[in-house]
């Protein structure tokens, strides 16, 4: 209730300045908010669609990077030889526009929606590899000695030790590459496709619809904020140990004993 209270006082916010912005500016280019709103139920059906089409792309692209970055970043923070190969790279990598890479990936991928997915893996891959690559060397050596010795396989280590340490910081990384993610969707989707948001705000602008331009950066804005709620509820779910008064991740001795797990 604390999260809804705290969502709805921050859209009324927005909205109130929104509403004096367009008071004073008195002017076609800023409509005012229920203009927007009601343009944005009489075109609920057809931004649900553009919305599906970018959700699609961004679910995939999330999926794909999370299953490629997860296990590589994990072997880098846990091995010092992989590492000292691999992160070079991935720091000279990680800091280019990868916006900047569209063209190529269109040469490479075709103008299909495999290219706008693949842009933004890019955009999360090196975000979430980072992330997991530190949080897996931060982990203390001295947790899975300890597991270890009470008689837990490398394997169980990982499921039981490494994974529940770094899930924290993945879902950190999820949540600020989704931000940057849909940005260079909506650049991307401008190009040769007939749907998804940037398509429509793109369109709306040039016809200068403004109403419907700003109904389409609003269901933006409510698509980032699904995705944002989604992962709160997986690191909820995930994560009740943030929420304990211990305030650590449990380690395997703590929650079983690896002759119990399977």
């Amino acid at each position: 209730m604390r999260k809804l209270g705290a969502l709805a006082a921050a859209a009324a916010a927005v909205i109130a300045v929104w509403w004096i912005a367009a008071r004073i500016m008195d002017s076609a280019l800023l409509p005012a908010p229920p203009q927007v709103f009601a343009r944005l139920l009489i075109l609920r059906p057809l931004l649900l669609r553009h919305a599906a089409a970018s959700l699609a792309r961004v679910a995939a692209a999330l999926a794909l990077a999370t299953l490629a970055a997860l296990p590589l970043g994990l072997i880098m923070g846990r091995s010092q030889r992989v590492d000292r190969l691999l992160a070079p790279l991935a720091y000279l990598l990680y800091p280019v526009p990868k916006i900047a890479l569209l063209p190529i990936v269109f040469v490479l991928v075709g103008i299909g929606d495999a290219a706008r997915i693949a842009i933004v893996v890019l955009v999360l891959f090196f975000q979430i590899l980072v992330a997991v690559r530190d949080a897996a060397r931060s982990i203390p050596a001295a947790y899975l000695v300890s597991f270890t010795s009470l008689g837990g396989t490398r394997m169980q280590s990982l499921r039981l030790v490494l994974l529940p340490a770094i899930v924290p910081e993945l879902l950190t990384a999820m949540r600020v590459g989704i931000g940057t993610a849909l940005a260079v969707l909506f650049f991307a989707e401008t190009f040769f496709t007939n749907f998804g948001l940037g398509t429509f705000i793109v369109e709306s602008w040039m016809r200068v619809a403004y109403p419907d331009m700003l109904a389409g950066i609003v269901s933006i804005g409510l698509l980032g904020l699904l995705l944002f709620s989604a992962l709160d509820g997986l690191e909820h779910l995930l994560c009740r140990w943030k929420h304990s008064r211990a305030g650590h991740p449990p380690t395997a001795a703590a929650q079983r004993s690896p002759s119990h797990s399977t």
